[in-house]
């Protein structure tokens, strides 16, 4: 089965650190186009959003394949609407002009 397999799980894991580079590398970029002056505490927002992005999902679909959909749905229902909520708060506090 390929999560146990010996040889393919460290590739498997090399792939997904190299596509978090790529993500991170164009995520820099994109910001960079969209003339967003990016600072450490930006950086750190923006990093904690992610995070919360990926657990909501991660752990919603996670209920969902345990075959917990009632408990999946409102899981993504609730924080899903809180990650958007604070994503277009974040949004603003990153389009915001520094003086």
């Amino acid at each position: 089965m390929f999560p146990y397999s010996t040889m393919l799980q460290p590739i498997f894991w090399m792939v997904i650190g190299l596509l978090t580079g790529v993500f991170v590398i164009g995520l820099r970029y994109w910001l960079k186009d969209l003339n967003i002056s990016m600072n450490w505490w930006k950086w750190v927002l923006l990093s904690f959003w992610i995070v919360l992005l990926a657990v909501t999902l991660c752990g919603s679909f996670t209920l969902m394949g345990e075959n917990e959909w009632t408990a999946g749905y409102r899981f993504l229902l609730f924080f899903g609407t809180v990650i958007t909520i604070s994503g277009a708060g974040l949004w603003m506090i990153l389009r915001r002009v520094n003086p």
